[in-house]
């Protein structure tokens, strides 16, 4: 098949792009790059900042790429906002790739009005999440910085609705994303992807742990720090640092290109991802490929939910009992034949559940299902 994966979000695209290319597909990649990561992709769509900016790359839109954005038989949206414009353009290149070119899903992989929507709402389909603990909404989400009040505009919320209208179906990435959009949208054709991990791309598993110290990478964006949790899971670890003098070193680079991240994870022994979690996302999947123990969801639901019944190479912090979490932390990392397991299971539990071919595999099945209907 002809496919166009358009928009990108922690290099998701990019490394599905490989696996669907492995497989046979003609696939062309349109994104930004993931901004200050700079991924690859075939059509760079990134813009200039400010209006000027936004009024610059439609134009490109629909002038000069639009030859290269028809005749496909797939087109694969990252986000209802698969490229960084106003709801009011996005609509006019929704009808555009709906005219010309075949069947558009969504890659359900991040926040947009309908998350917001139910997790944010009176009956989330989740128990705990960044936005909600104990049925009241989180510190975070109460912040400016969770921007709720533009999630829930009505302009923004009716052009989410339309673009659910308008789509075919969505591959989901995460276990969380597909329990809310059958929640939200249950006649909406949905399938479990999972997020495409090219383990050949990676550094070979290293012996973990390695040293004297466990190394432990704190790994937030930098501004995004309170929506992930880092914010509670970083004291935590400085006083795991305090309290096993000797024993445990904290890592906390800045903001870096994608390729020096990966670089500077294989080195760690364990990563701090999130702590709001249900399931391992691009962070943690990507160290776990390298045998680095992440700190990052791993509810049983979701190993029920992906059929896994042996691993739990993730260690698992609860949101809801931060002692607890602590506790259970400082007993790992004093136990390093406890750590070494955890360590020693995670590239399997990759290359069985988020091979870049078997996630990819998983696309195209969705795809022929879809067109068969």
């Amino acid at each position: 098949m002809k496919v166009l994966l358009l928009g990108d979000a922690s290099n998701y695209h990019a490394t599905l792009a490989a696996g669907l290319r492995a497989i046979g597909h003609d696939v062309t990649l349109a994104s930004d790059g993931c901004c200050w990561m700079q991924t690859g992709r075939d059509i760079d769509l990134g813009r200039r900042d400010g209006i000027v900016g936004g009024a610059m790359l439609y134009a490109r839109l629909l002038t000069v790429l639009s030859g290269r954005l028809k005749g496909y038989d797939v087109v694969q949206l990252v986000s209802p906002g698969f490229v960084h414009l106003k709801p009011s353009r996005l609509a006019t290149l929704l009808r555009r790739l709906r005219r010309h070119n075949g069947n558009i899903y969504l890659t359900a992989l991040g926040t947009d009005a309908v998350t917001v929507r139910n997790l944010a709402g009176p009956s989330p389909a989740l128990p705990y999440s960044e936005w909600q603990l104990r049925g009241s909404l989180t510190p975070w989400a109460r912040s400016a910085d969770s921007e709720l009040v533009q999630w829930r505009d009505e302009g923004l919320n009716r052009y989410t609705d339309t673009f659910y209208d308008t789509i075919d179906g969505a591959v989901t990435a995460l276990y969380e994303y597909h329990r809310i959009l059958e929640a939200e949208l249950p006649g909406l054709p949905v399938a479990y992807g999972g997020i495409p991990v090219d383990t050949a791309a990676l550094p070979a598993p290293g012996l973990h742990p390695s040293g004297d110290r466990v190394k432990i990478l704190f790994a937030a964006h930098k501004g995004r720090e309170a929506e992930k949790g880092a914010d509670i899971l970083l004291p935590l670890l400085r006083r795991l640092e305090r309290e096993h003098s000797g024993a445990v070193e904290i890592l906390t680079p800045p903001n870096m290109p994608f390729g020096a991240f990966v670089e500077t994870l294989s080195r760690a022994d364990m990563v701090c991802d999130q702590l709001y979690a249900f399931t391992p996302a691009t962070t943690a999947l990507m160290a776990m490929a390298m045998g680095v123990v992440p700190i990052s969801g791993g509810e049983e639901d979701f190993y029920r939910f992906i059929g896994e019944h042996r691993a739990r190479p993730i260690f698992n912090p609860d949101p809801l009992d931060i002692e607890g979490t602590y506790s259970r932390l400082a007993a790992l990392v004093t136990d390093r034949a406890a750590l070494r397991r955890m360590s020693a299971e995670a590239p399997a539990f990759v290359r069985r559940h988020n091979d870049v071919v078997i996630v990819a595999r998983r696309f195209e099945s969705f795809w022929n299902a879809q067109n068969r209907r």
